[in-house]
Parts: C-alpha cells; sequence; structure tokens
C-alpha cells in the first residue's frame, strides 16, 4: 500500500510566505512611486492641455482669452477657467478640473492670469510664465513663452 500524503508541509508554506513577504516588500514602494509618477504626468498633462485650448480658441475667434482659477485669488490647483473677453459676465469656454492628488502648483510671482491675444502670444502677464508642480517626490515644469508656446520641462 502507497500512502502519500496530500497537500503541502508547513515548511513549505512558511517558506512560501516568506517568500511573498520579501517579493511585497520590495514591489510596493515600486508600485506606489509608479502610481505617483503617473498621476503627476496625468495632471500635468490637464494643464497644458488647458493652456493649449486657451491659446488656440484666442487665435481662432480672433480676441484674447483667459485663464485661470475658477474661485479666484492664486489657487491654480484647483479648478480652472478658460473664457474669452466678448461678454460681461464673461462667457466660458471650457472648465479644467481640479487636481485630485494634492499636488502644488506655484507661478511665477504675482501672475493671477494667463491671457492669450488673438495672435496665440500672452497679452499678459508680461513675462515668460513658469508653472512648477510638486506632488511628493514628482515635479515637473510648465513654461508659457512669450510668443505662447507652452513647453514641458524647458525654458524658452
Amino acid at each position: 500500500m502507497d500512502h502519500r500524503s496530500k497537500g503541502f508541509t508547513l515548511v513549505e508554506l512558511l517558506t512560501t510566505l516568506a517568500v511573498m513577504a520579501v517579493l511585497l516588500t520590495l514591489a510596493v514602494p515600486a508600485f506606489t512611486s509608479a502610481v505617483q509618477r503617473s498621476r503627476a504626468d496625468t495632471e500635468i498633462s490637464d494643464l497644458q492641455r488647458g493652456l493649449n485650448y486657451a491659446r488656440l480658441e484666442a487665435i481662432d475667434r480672433g480676441i484674447t482669452t483667459r485663464i485661470r482659477p475658477t474661485a479666484g485669488g492664486s489657487v491654480w490647483s484647483g479648478e480652472l477657467s478658460v473664457y474669452d473677453s466678448t461678454g460681461t459676465p464673461a462667457n466660458v469656454l471650457r472648465v479644467v478640473p481640479a487636481m485630485s492628488s494634492g499636488a502644488t502648483l506655484t507661478l511665477t510671482s504675482g501672475v493671477t492670469t494667463v491671457d492669450f491675444n488673438n495672435l496665440g502670444g500672452l497679452s499678459a502677464p508680461s513675462t515668460t510664465v513658469v508653472i512648477s508642480y510638486v506632488l511628493g517626490a514628482q515635479s515637473r515644469t510648465l513654461t508659457v513663452c512669450l510668443n505662447g508656446r507652452i513647453q514641458l520641462g524647458g525654458s524658452c
């Protein structure tokens, strides 16, 4: 008679659990970092698309368009509004959603709005706008040049 046991021994189970614990301690920080990197890329791209939209609408409509925080002030990590300068109250063209990750945005000192003229260049402010994005260990820089060019990670 053959009396083979079926299943795993306690030593085999403990060894498997130890290997799994080591793999998890290596994988979780890498996964967290990848998620944070992806979130940072997505949010800075959303902001870049909003700025590009404002610029293109200024060119298409032949009027000045503005992008600024919806609530006013200088909280650029919240909801942003793109609107034209033709009506009172302003005609809102698009709303850029707020950043959900708790990231911080800092702009060139004193900038509360970014205005694009009918040629797509900056009409206000009269200097290059540098937007610094920080989310944990991730940081990105978005530059709006005087000619209206919006550049990720570079200078004018």
